[in-house]
């Protein structure tokens, strides 16, 4: 510590009235100790599926993928397949073989040859997790894609044929609708190994499209009632009336699909579209790194590091509290909880597993406010949490009682 007569000096030289209240201030590196980075654990797509809805060009873009913690890269075709293997992923595989929109009158035989002819040269590769067959299919097509999704089922036992599905607006369902009644057509007629949808619905005036939850109820019972795992596509960038990425709103898309069970969760898109007022993507048109990269990195790190718990859980509920969508449950369905303090508005989603008892993803559906949140068990219990930093069992204690706009936290509920 210097002098007080040095203080002084300095504190004249510099116009102030005195240094000692700064030095006395200062922090030590003893009082704050420097964190250690965590571990970079990651799951596979097996898992939980992580992935930018692209088609990736250059191994440089499938490097940015993988450090913005996707562990699939998109769709590739052949060439890229060596670069998605050197960078510990995996993708969907492409190829323009596989034909249904103005092709629907091939025969089986003709599906069967171009199954086996892409298969014969992909299948093996360990880059390969499945193969893109379809973008937002009408239920007419669901018997064409039956027929693509058996034969790569037979020519590539265990490798995902991937389609991704409409969500309820914008009239694209017609006659195929409700909702639950396409899902459920879907998984009936094609027998995935996982079905996906999309559904964009932070609006760039702050508000979140009237079917959100609404959706995610009907793809979380589908889900349960078929044995069949859903994934579902969400903003990654901004265009039409669409929000603007934010940390808020990428930490709401992934957290609330968690809650209902996702198991798997793409982004539209992660590199950039030359049309419209497409933007903020987080690899812009010169192939830099944008603001959205750090943000969308850090969402999908929490994903891998709380999968392998909710990987070994079984969905039991899920409710709204205090405010209740329509077509949703309150906190009166809860099956561990009596209630919830806090000013905030919640999404529970509840869970059961043999290693970790009763779990509850406590998740803060407010996109622009701060929440303290209090849970209150029907039994006596022990709270703790896994880290979405670490994914260790830590104890709940401190200032864990907050969470940030968007925000969910994993808790145990362990008996006394």
């Amino acid at each position: 510590m210097p002098s007080a007569r040095t203080m002084d000096r300095v504190a004249k030289w510099m116009g102030v009235a005195s240094l000692a209240v700064i030095f006395s201030c200062a922090p030590t590196a003893e009082a704050q100790p420097v964190a250690k980075p965590a571990e970079d654990k990651r799951v596979a797509p097996s898992e939980f599926a992580i992935f930018p809805w692209d088609s990736l060009s250059t191994p440089e873009q499938v490097r940015d993928a993988y450090d913005c913690g996707f562990n699939l890269a998109g769709f590739c075709d052949e060439t890229l397949l060596d670069a998605v293997q050197q960078a510990g992923m995996q993708c969907f595989f492409r190829d323009p073989l596989i034909q249904i929109r103005g092709a629907e009158t091939l025969s089986e035989e003709e599906i069967t040859s171009r199954v086996k002819n892409i298969a014969s040269r992909t299948a093996s590769h360990p880059a390969v997790f499945g193969y893109h067959v379809l973008d937002e299919p009408r239920s007419d097509l669901f018997p064409v894609i039956a027929k693509w999704v058996s034969a790569f089922h037979e020519a590539a036992p265990g490798k995902v044929a991937y389609t991704n599905l409409f969500p309820d607006y914008g009239g694209n369902l017609g006659s195929d609708g409700p909702f639950e009644r396409y899902l459920t057509n879907f998984v009936e007629t094609v027998k995935p190994l996982a079905y996906s949808y999309d559904y964009y619905g932070l609006m760039e005036d702050g508000s979140l499209r009237d079917t959100y939850f609404q959706n995610l109820e009907t793809a979380r019972a589908t889900s349960l009632k078929t044995g069949v795992p859903f994934w579902y596509v969400v903003l990654g960038n901004a265009h039409f009336n669409y929000a603007e990425p934010t940390p808020a709103g990428l930490r709401f898309q992934a957290y609330t699909g968690l809650a209902y069970s996702a198991r798997g969760l793409g982004y539209f898109t992660f590199t950039a579209r030359e049309r419209g007022n497409y933007r903020l993507s987080a690899l812009d048109a010169y192939g830099r790194r944008t603001p959205t990269f750090d943000m969308l990195r850090d969402v999908n790190l929490q994903m891998h590091r709380l999968a392998p718990a909710m990987a070994k859980m079984k969905p039991v509920n899920v409710f709204h509290t205090p405010k209740i969508p329509k077509d949703c449950r309150g906190i009166d369905s809860s099956r561990y909880l009596k209630g919830m303090g806090g000013p905030g508005q919640f999404l529970v989603g509840e869970f059961e597993s043999e290693e970790y008892g009763p779990a509850i993803l406590v998740v803060n559906t407010s996109l622009t406010t701060s929440t303290s949140f209090q849970p209150r068990p029907k039994e006596q219990s022990v709270i703790h949490k896994i880290s979405s930093t670490t994914g260790e069992v830590m104890p709940w204690s401190a200032e864990n009682n907050w969470l940030a706009p968007g925000q969910g936290m994993l808790l145990l509920l362990k008996e006394k």
